[in-house]
């Protein structure tokens, strides 16, 4: 696909996944704790996690065919409205740092438009320490003539393991998931799931091996069920055989708190800080979602998910929710690290932004 004089737009194929794998890599993102996103052994492994529909952009400069940068288009099913529709996701947009302000994510944009369609609906998730990607979408150029509406603040909290002895909430059963429970999983998942705005339409094919949930078992579905029906479901996502979160730098103030907070973590049963260019071994809470948004069934579900991340390895389990989401109330007294992020939803008709109604949004994290 042709692009501007100096530059060349096409849809990345299997050559060019060494080159995006080296820049995603080496993009860090900003903030007290300074991360670069690796995504080894191969780039498009992850990239079947964000839909069952993943174009990943790539901008080549003509001169020397070095990369400039990327950006990802997915496109999946999920309940917009309560109805399952086509929802689309624009992110990872990854520059190289000596491209940096050429404009290649305005230029690209209408690739965007003329892949999915003027009346597609997309979705985008900007970090709160992210102010270059924020002033994109907020400034008064906007990509390709896009429509940009922010819906909703998004808090993900990293909550630190320990090993302890799961609640027993009185009438709230919790237990893994098998093979043989998925078809009643997945139907309560599509039955109580659209209550939540952007719910994944998920199937049982997805569950069982399917790319779309690459890496997560059975197993790692928790299930409450209370006088035999089900009332809540969360997974713990492990994705470390393809996507790792890697420690690039600490800030001023974590790096002089880091020895104290290392002592004091292990004497109370936590994990100690990351060593920089290590990955963080962590775990997502993903499938999401409690009937009546029970706040006993949901720190049933949530103290599960905890010690089963335990059994991964893992030391931290990352929950995000909509700020407004009466389910983070769950959170409450669990020692944790906070992110702040923001939804926006894009489109380039009017239409598709108008339509929304007002139920709490619901995007699934591990998928980003």
């Amino acid at each position: 696909m042709s692009g501007e004089p100096d530059f060349e737009f096409h849809w990345a194929t299997a050559s060019d996944e060494p080159d995006i794998r080296a820049l995603v890599g080496s993009v860090a993102m900003p903030g007290a704790v300074s991360v670069r996103f690796a995504r080894e052994p191969d780039y498009f492994l992850g990239t079947t996690i964000m839909g069952d529909r993943c174009d990943v952009l790539v901008a080549r400069q003509r001169s020397d065919a070095r990369l400039a940068a990327i950006a990802c288009r997915a496109e999946r099913p999920a309940f917009v409205n309560g109805i399952e529709s086509r929802l689309g996701y624009i992110g990872q947009i990854r520059v190289a740092e000596t491209f940096r302000g050429r404009w290649l994510v305005q230029r690209g944009a209408s690739r965007f438009k003329q892949a999915g369609g003027a009346d597609l609906l997309y979705l985008g998730v900007i970090a709160g320490e992210n102010p270059r990607a924020r002033m994109l979408l907020t400034g008064r150029r906007l990509p390709g003539g896009v429509q940009v509406r922010r819906l909703c603040g998004i808090t993900t909290k990293g909550i630190l393991l320990r090993r302890t002895l799961p609640p027993r909430p009185s009438g709230i059963d919790v237990r893994g998931g098998t093979l043989g429970s998925l078809p009643e999983i997945v139907a309560f998942l599509r039955r109580n799931g659209p209550r939540r705005q952007f719910f994944p339409a998920y199937t049982v094919d997805d569950f069982a091996g399917g790319e779309r949930l690459r890496g997560l078992a059975p197993g790692d579905i928790m299930v409450a069920f209370r006088e035999g029906a089900i009332v809540g479901v969360m997974a713990a996502w492990d994705q470390a055989s393809y996507k790792q979160d890697i420690v690039d730098a600490y800030g001023p103030t974590l790096r002089r708190l880091r020895p104290l907070y290392d002592l004091t973590a292990r004497l109370f049963g936590f994990a100690a800080l990351t060593s920089p260019g290590r990955a963080i071994p962590l775990s997502f809470a993903a499938c999401l979602s409690v009937v009546d948004d029970d706040i006993a069934v949901m720190r049933a579900l949530l103290a599960a998910c905890e010690q089963h991340a335990l059994g991964q390895g893992k030391s931290f389990l990352m929950l995000g929710l909509a700020e407004t989401d009466p389910l983070l109330a769950a959170t409450r007294g669990r020692l944790h690290v906070t992110y702040r992020s923001d939804l926006y939803a894009a489109a380039w008709s009017s239409t598709a932004l108008s339509k929304l109604d007002e139920r709490i949004p619901y995007v699934e994290i591990a998928a980003l």
